[in-house]
């Protein structure tokens, strides 16, 4: 990763700490957003009610899930501080708004707090999360929830139903400067309804096949939120929201610049809980902030680091050749999981002269060797993505197949669009001399640019120049949310049970009327190909708003291929298993990863081993040898 990224995050710090460390920030004035709450919510009256448990439907089939079975491992054992790394420092804490979908995002929230109620990750049920009990109504429009007895957020404040009310006031709220969420808790929800202290529901506009997906929303703290206001992002960019789960991260551990470090929350409410008694196991997580992935490793060897996702070939094969784990000190592990695919791919931004043009999209398409990828960099590890909602199962249209890589009809493509002559370099240009050529903005990394580099120079052969541009991770997300790409190459992770095509496709996301009357771009969002079809907003809309899963699917494999035939995405490859490495005092269940996790660390079912660090230490000095090892997970593997 370049310097600048470094830079920025020393001086982010400085201010860090300041804002962290203090519940008054004296860098903005006061504000009290208190009245304008309870105004908000008393002009909505069909939509914020109170009444009274008699209230509550007689014919409700309340549900907690007592007869599931329990995940975790009896074994684990609490204590001691997890060491990682992670490639840059994330340029804020705050969960919504401008820059809030960074890397670091799921390590401090996405994997760390607990909805309503919860996925199991091995079964296909729901199990208590904050509410203990739910129930749905017969017209799948809205569902109960009785909340856990003693609930309270990480600072030690109650979590109280009014909390899932003041979610909606910061998720409508302008000042987020966030329009996925305005737009998502504007449409998508028709009532919240509190029936006493622990008993609340929501209610939706339409009926869906799984109406709970679409009820679990988050609490927001009231005392935290209570200053929301016109400078929100500012405001509240290093804030740490008080959290749900288990782990919130710890200002007085921030080390400026350098690492990250996230406390257990004493007296977390779910301690003892089942399904959450044997999870979120260690004292400490501590993340220190490493640019290149080479040291990290070297760094990890040395033991400064507990773990390492070793899905690249180069560090699964050619850097596992060490003493550690040759010796037993370092373990592999291989885990075949079920889980929504990682959309890798490229974006091609339709607004940018010359791509708004199908001949030229579909000539790049053709123009991307991402099979010689997969073969020589990938050795063969990987399998060309054929669609980019893939891992949806059935919802997951099975005769999408990506375009290969074929210089001819690439070339063919190239010249309907008017890109005949080459040049003396071997590229296209038209008939005003403009040569074929597009900047592809992506990470700057040692993994993913020699890959860029490859595709680069396969493009030539089909007369396309591809003018790589790596750029640190949070500037290149930076980039790519506020549009100003020509083609972006980046991962985005997928959340089940259904694809989501109105946040990357629909023209809302795309354009918006301005007050001159003349259309703008709308930025951050996840609409990166900028996609503004007139013909796909309708099914998209009807997608949202389908009723049976049978309607989700049918409009799934439709959308898909009609995004198909726009060229605007090129899907790169996937992997039905991850790879990773560590050190032998990680421990972990004995079938080894949760069924629906994306990653190792998502589930947080490993602990830290006091007693074999110990010994793998005492080893090391004496030159024990415990033996190579390595686990395979094959219980989740597809059947051929």
């Amino acid at each position: 990763m370049i310097s600048f990224a470094r830079t920025a995050a020393l001086i982010s710090c400085a201010a860090i700490v300041v804002s962290c460390s203090d519940s008054e920030d004296t860098r903005f004035p006061p504000y009290d957003n208190t009245e304008e709450v309870k105004a908000y919510w008393k002009s909505k009256p069909d939509f914020f009610q109170w009444k009274t448990p008699a209230d509550l439907p007689t014919s409700l089939k309340w549900e907690n899930a007592t007869d599931v079975p329990e995940f975790g491992d009896p074994r684990a054992k609490k204590g001691g501080t997890f060491h990682d790394w992670h490639p840059t420092f994330p340029p804020t804490f705050r969960k919504v708004g401008p820059d809030a979908s960074n890397a670091f995002r799921g390590e401090h929230h996405d994997n760390i707090e607990i909805g309503l109620i919860t996925r199991h990750p091995d079964e296909d049920v729901w199990i208590p999360g904050l509410a203990k009990e739910w129930a749905v109504s017969e017209d799948r429009k809205t569902v109960y929830f009785r909340l856990q007895d003693k609930l309270t957020f990480s600072d030690g404040h109650p979590i109280e139903v009014e909390d899932f009310f003041m979610t909606f006031f910061v998720m409508t709220s302008t000042h987020l400067k966030d329009p996925w969420y305005n737009d998502w808790y504007t449409k998508e929800y028709a009532g919240i309804t509190q029936f006493d202290d622990r008993t609340f529901s929501i209610t939706i506009p339409e009926p869906k096949p799984d109406p709970i997906w679409y009820a679990m929303i988050p609490p927001s703290p009231r005392h935290f939120y209570r200053e929301l206001g016109p400078d929100f992002p500012a405001r509240y960019q290093w804030r740490i929201c008080p959290v749900t789960g288990a782990y919130v991260i710890d200002p007085a551990l921030m080390k400026r610049g350098r690492s990250i470090t996230l406390s257990r929350v004493k007296d977390w409410w779910a301690r003892d809980l089942k399904h959450y008694r044997y999870l979120f196991n260690c004292d400490f997580l501590e993340y220190k902030i490493i640019a290149s992935q080479d040291k990290a490793f070297e760094m990890f060897r040395q033991g400064q680091f507990d773990y390492y996702l070793a899905g690249l070939p180069r560090y699964w094969y050619d850097k596992a050749e060490v003493p550690e784990i040759y010796r037993g000190y370092i373990e592999r592990h291989m885990f075949y999981n079920e889980y929504p695919q990682v959309t890798w791919g490229i974006r091609i931004n339709e607004s940018k002269p010359l791509l708004e043009n199908l001949d030229v999209r579909l000539g790049i398409n053709y123009s991307m060797n991402f099979q010689k990828v997969i073969d020589v960099d990938f050795r063969g590890d990987k399998t060309r993505m054929n669609s980019t909602v893939s891992g949806f199962g059935k919802f997951t249209n099975p005769d999408l197949r990506a375009r290969p890589y074929d210089p001819v009809k690439a070339r063919e493509h190239f010249a309907k669009a008017g890109f005949t002559k080459a040049g003396p370099d071997g590229i296209l240009q038209n008939a005003e001399g403009k040569k074929l050529a597009f900047t592809l903005t992506t990470f700057n990394s040692g993994t993913i640019t020699p890959i860029m580099l490859r595709l680069k120079e396969e493009a030539k052969k089909a007369g396309l120049e591809i003018n790589v541009e790596g750029l640190d991770s949070t500037q290149m997300y930076k980039k790519l949310d506020q549009k100003n790409h020509e083609m972006g190459f980046a991962g985005f992770g997928a959340q089940p049970p259904y694809p989501r095509f109105w946040d990357d496709y629909h023209s809302a996301n795309a354009f918006k009327i301005g007050k001159d009357g003349k259309r703008e771009i709308v930025t951050d969002t996840n609409n990166m190909t900028q996609t503004a079809d007139p013909a796909l907003d309708p099914l998209i809309d009807q997608h949202r708003k389908a009723k049976t899963e049978e309607e989700v699917q049918r409009l799934s494999w439709q959308l898909a291929k009609l995004i198909e035939d726009r060229a605007c995405t090129i899907p790169a490859w996937e992997s039905p298993f991850y790879r990773y490495m560590t050190w032998r005092w990680v421990q972990w269940p004995a079938k080894g990863n949760a069924r629906k996790s994306r990653e190792p660390m998502d589930a947080h079912m490993f602990w830290i081993d006091e007693d074999v660090k110990r010994e793998t230490k005492e080893a090391i000095r004496t030159g024990r040898d415990f033996g190579e090892t390595l686990r395979v997970f094959d219980a989740y593997q597809a059947k051929q």
